[in-house]
Order: C-alpha cells, then sequence, then structure tokens
C-alpha cells in the first residue's frame, strides 16, 4: 500500500507543476518569440491544489484455518527367520616347520681308571620316547631300575634299588696304639635295598581333588649285624575353588606322612612310629600367596606323645619373574634313623643311640631376583629352637677311637646362604655362593663337626658343544671335633682346619656317541679333613672315555 499512495502522490505533484509552471513557461517563451509585445498579468488570489479521493483496494492476508484430520492406523509385525547360507572358504592349513626331533641312544656307559688304583665304571640304559611309559637302569657300585605308567590323568611310577658301599675305618695313628689290627677288621661295608610304587594325578583343570601317593620300603644293613627297616608313606590332596570374592582363589589341602621303623643292633631291638598329618588352607590374590596349617605329629615307641607345630608361609611377587620375596614359620618332628646317618657319616659305630629330634620353632625367609637376562640372585636363611639336636663325636669308649657315635643337644640355630648366577646363553655359567651355620648350644661346647662358614664357585664353558670344560672350588671353614681324654676323662675340643678345594673337568666329545674325560681333583693338594682323623685323598686324577650306543 505505501508503494501505490507514494506513486500517486507523485503524480500529483506532477500535474500541480504543469499548472504552476506551464503558463509561465508559456509567457517566457511568448516573450522571447514575441519580443515586441509587453503585456502585464495580474493574478489575484491563492491557489490551493487538492487531490481527489482515490479507492483503495485493501488486502489483508490470513491463514486457512482449516483442520486436517489423521486416520488412525493399525498394523502388525510378523517376524520371519532369514535363512543365511554359510559357505566359508576353505583356509590351507599352515605347515609348521620345526626343527627334527634328535634320535635318542638307548644305552650310555662310561668307564675310566684313576690314581690310587681307582677304577670306575658306570651304565644307564633307558627307554625311548613313548607317551605311555618311560623306563630306566643305572648301574655303577647300584643298581636301580625306574619306571612310569602315563595314563589319560594318573601317573603310575614303581622302582627297586640295591646299593654297596665300602668304606675303612683308617682314622688313626697305628704308632699311637699297641693293638695290631688287620685291614679286614677295619673294614665296613654298607647293603641297601629299597622298593617304591606311587601314583599321581595329571588333572588339567584346577577344579578337581589333586592327589598323590608314594609307597615306599627300605633295609640297610652292615657288616656289624646291624639292620634297620623302614616302611613310609606319604599322601597328599588339595582342591582349589573360588568362594571369597577379593582374592583370585582359595586352595585347601592335606599332607600326611607315615614311618614305621625297625631297629636291631647287637646290643637292642626297637620300633618307632611317626604319624603327621598337616591340613592347610592357602589363598592367591594379585601379586600374593599365603598359606597356613597346623602339623600334628605323634611320636610312638616305649612312649607315645603329640605335638602340634603351626606353620604359616607369605610369598610376594613384587615384579614379575623378576624379584620375589617369602617368609614362614615352621616345625616339625624327625627320627634320623641308621640309615641316614651312616649316609651323612660312613665312619659311624654299628651300636647308636637314635633319637627324635623336634624343631620346635623355625623361622625362614627368602628372596630371589634376577637382573636383565643373565644374572640370577638367590637368598636364604633360617633361625629357631631345636630339641635333641644331633652332632658326630669321636666314641672314645673302644680304641682305637676311629669309629664316631651321636650326642644330642639343645640349642638356638641360625644359618643363611647366598647365591649368584650368571648365564650367557650356553656358552658360560658362572655361580658362586655363601653359606653359615651358628648354634647356641645348653650344654656341649660346640656344635660338631658343622664347618661355620662354606664358600664356593663354579664355572663352567662349552665350546662348539665340543669341548666342555668345568672348574669348581669349595673353601670350607674350620670346625671342631669333641674329645675326651685323661684319667678324670675330662672334655675338651680339638680345632679341624679349614681347607680349599680346587677342581677342574674337561670333556672332549669326538663325536656325538663318543667322547673322553679327564677329571683332576683337589689340585691343590690341600689335606682335607671332612671327618676328624680322615684326611681326604690330595691330588687326584681320572679319566675315561664314554659311549652311546
Amino acid at each position: 500500500m505505501t508503494t501505490i499512495n507514494n506513486f500517486r502522490n507523485s503524480k500529483c505533484l506532477f500535474y500541480f507543476s504543469l499548472l504552476v509552471l506551464g503558463p509561465v513557461l508559456f509567457l517566457s517563451t511568448t516573450g522571447v518569440f514575441a519580443q515586441g509585445i509587453n503585456e502585464q498579468v495580474t493574478v489575484v488570489g491563492s491557489y490551493e491544489p487538492s487531490i481527489p479521493d482515490v479507492s483503495k483496494i485493501n488486502i489483508s492476508p490470513a491463514p486457512s484455518e482449516s483442520e486436517v484430520k489423521l486416520p488412525v492406523i493399525s498394523y502388525n509385525i510378523s517376524p520371519v527367520q532369514q535363512e543365511v547360507a554359510l559357505s566359508p572358504e576353505e583356509i590351507p592349513a599352515v605347515k609348521l616347520v620345526g626343527e627334527p626331533q634328535k634320535t635318542l641312544l638307548r644305552n650310555y656307559i662310561r668307564a675310566g681308571f684313576g690314581n690310587y688304583t681307582t677304577p670306575y665304571a658306570e651304565f644307564w640304559a633307558n627307554s625311548l620316547r613313548s607317551k605311555s611309559h618311560s623306563l630306566g637302569v643305572h648301574l655303577i657300585n647300584l643298581a636301580e631300575l625306574q619306571g612310569r605308567k602315563f595314563l589319560d590323568e594318573h601317573t603310575l611310577s614303581a622302582g627297586v634299588s640295591f646299593k654297596r658301599n665300602v668304606v675303612h675305618h683308617y682314622g688313626f695313628d697305628p704308632g699311637d696304639f699297641e693293638l695290631m689290627m688287620k685291614d679286614d677288621q677295619l673294614k665296613q661295608h654298607f647293603n641297601r635295598f629299597g622298593a617304591s610304587a606311587g601314583i599321581q594325578s595329571n588333572y588339567s583343570g584346577n577344579d578337581r581333588l589333586n592327589h598323590k601317593a608314594l609307597l615306599a620300603f627300605k633295609n640297610t644293613s652292615d657288616r656289624f649285624n646291624t639292620r634297620e627297616s623302614s616302611v613310609s608313606l606319604l599322601a597328599s590332596a588339595d582342591k582349589r575353588f573360588e568362594v571369597l570374592d577379593f582374592t583370585d582363589e582359595q586352595q585347601i589341602g592335606l599332607d600326611a606322612r607315615l614311618e614305621f621303623t625297625g631297629y636291631k643292633d647287637s646290643t637292642l631291638s626297637q620300633a618307632s612310629t611317626i604319624v603327621s598329618l598337616k591340613p592347610y588352607i592357602g589363598t592367591t590374590f594379585n601379586e600374593y600367596t599365603i598359606r597356613a596349617g597346623i602339623d600334628l605329629s605323634f611320636q610312638g615307641d616305649s612312649v607315645s606323645k603329640a605335638y602340634m607345630f603351626p606353620f604359616a608361609e607369605a610369598r610376594l611377587s613384587i615384579v614379575d619373574e623378576a624379584l620375589g620375596v617369602y617368609a614362614g614359620i615352621t616345625g616339625g618332628l624327625e627320627r634320623k634313623g641308621f640309615d641316614r646317618l651312616a649316609a651323612e657319616n660312613p665312619f659311624i659305630q654299628s651300636v647308636l643311640p637314635l633319637r627324635y629330634t623336634r624343631e620346635k620353632f623355625i623361622f625362614y625367609g627368602g628372596a630371589n631376583a634376577r637382573a636383565g637376562k643373565r644374572f640370577n640372585f638367590y637368598a636364604s636363611f633360617r633361625a629357631g629352637m631345636v630339641d635333641n639336636a644331633v652332632f658326630f663325636v669321636n666314641d672314645f669308649s673302644v680304641e682305637p677311637y676311629n669309629r664316631f657315635t651321636l650326642v644330642y643337644d639343645d640349642g638356638s640355630m641360625v644359618a643363611g646362604r647366598l647365591e649368584a648366577e650368571f648365564v650367557s646363553v650356553e656358552k658360560i655359567r658362572i655361580k658362586a655362593f655363601a653359606a653359615f651355620e651358628k648354634w647356641d648350644l645348653k650344654h656341649e661346647e660346640k656344635a660338631w663337626h658343622k664347618p661355620g662358614t662354606t664358600l664356593g664357585a663354579e664355572a663352567a664353558y662349552n665350546l662348539g658343544d665340543k669341548i666342555l670344560a668345568r672348574a669348581t672350588v669349595t673353601a670350607a671353614g674350620k670346625q671342631y671335633a669333641r674329645l675326651s681324654g685323661g684319667e678324670t676323662n675330662s672334655r675338651h675340643y680339638e680345632t679341624v682346619k679349614g681347607y680349599t678345594d680346587l677342581s677342574f673337568a674337561f670333556e672332549y666329545r669326538y663325536t656325538r656317541q663318543l667322547s673322553a674325560f679327564l677329571n683332576l681333583n683337589n689340585v691343590l693338594g690341600s689335606r682335607q679333613y671332612h671327618w676328624y682323623n680322615y684326611p681326604g685323598y690330595r691330588f687326584n686324577l681320572l679319566g675315561g672315555i664314554a659311549y652311546s650306543f
């Protein structure tokens, strides 16, 4: 509307201009063309222009108000299963290219000879690879036959052995005694026969009851009619489960031990029994592993006694497979019989006072660490109280005092061991250790025949699997031997000096089957005393060949 009105106003102004200016222009023009005419016009009155009313068209837009109603629609969905045909493409099998298995040989024999008229022969025979069984034989001054049968979920094992050891009681100076003793009178031999049978589960999952059992029989006799027979049963069972949410898994188990021993010498015969039941519970969460339980031990002979030893152990993995520590507390009851004592010291008497040793309280701990791929470190220690700890002393009741008997005492003990190892692939291996043991006894002056410190190292070198060399060095500290003498039979002791043993071993493999070896022992030629008045060999060597077939 505003545009239309403006147009109309412009048109009216145009007409008004024509009415006003038209006569002026006309007169002016007339004056130009009629210069000779002189007329005077006088206009009387005012001019009032006006614009007449015009008809206007009023246009006012308005929205449409028509209502649109949507129809109500109802529908149903009928599901239809689409059948899809899967046609996978065939993928060719991956061909695994591995190293071929080495050919195994059944038999291995090793024989040689050394100074001091020392013959040597040893033989092994074993079955080849098998998924169902394993059978092996070992012969030297012993004969061993061992076998295993592999079932789907269990492994059966069995073995028999016979071993004969001969020693001579040379630990005296013949010039100090008037006795004339033949070599046969100084000879001692031990015959040992053993047999065992066992079963062990091999379940793949952790939710089943794992179990194992071993039944063993041993018989030991010597030249002086001392005999000892023992039957032992070792069994264990454990099961893992998940009941507690704050730990990864829990474990409950039981270790059981039954030992029955019959002992007879020239003066007495006795029987002894030890029964030990150790129920425990353990758990693992994150880097922690904890186990705790109770050891219920029963001693049965002329007097029956029962003991209870609590035990617990905690392990912490600080760095996975690189740094870990552990600590625990334990105790227990044991009886070192004639067989174990003769294996530790073959120069003992045939008539011995046998007692039970009770570890009342033992605290132990340790750590293992790995630095890179080449260095390994280990540390362990034990400390506690022991009743009836056993020590070897010379028997001065029978000349020439060249055999040992036993003394028992109560006391405290602390011991430790440190190890370091360097490994360079399969070429070089170096290992060193340091160990100590200290006793504080109630009655005895010293811990007889127990070195306070022991140091050692071993280095092995493999040159192309052709030449193998090994060097070992052991330095044992001083120890003490209890002596008795004089009319008053007063006690005193003597210091047994320590020793250093340096030895070398070499092997040259001419072929995979044939090789030669040379062992050089006690190269420094030091006089070594493991037991009082019993010096070991000075420098000695042993050489020979080995053959596989």
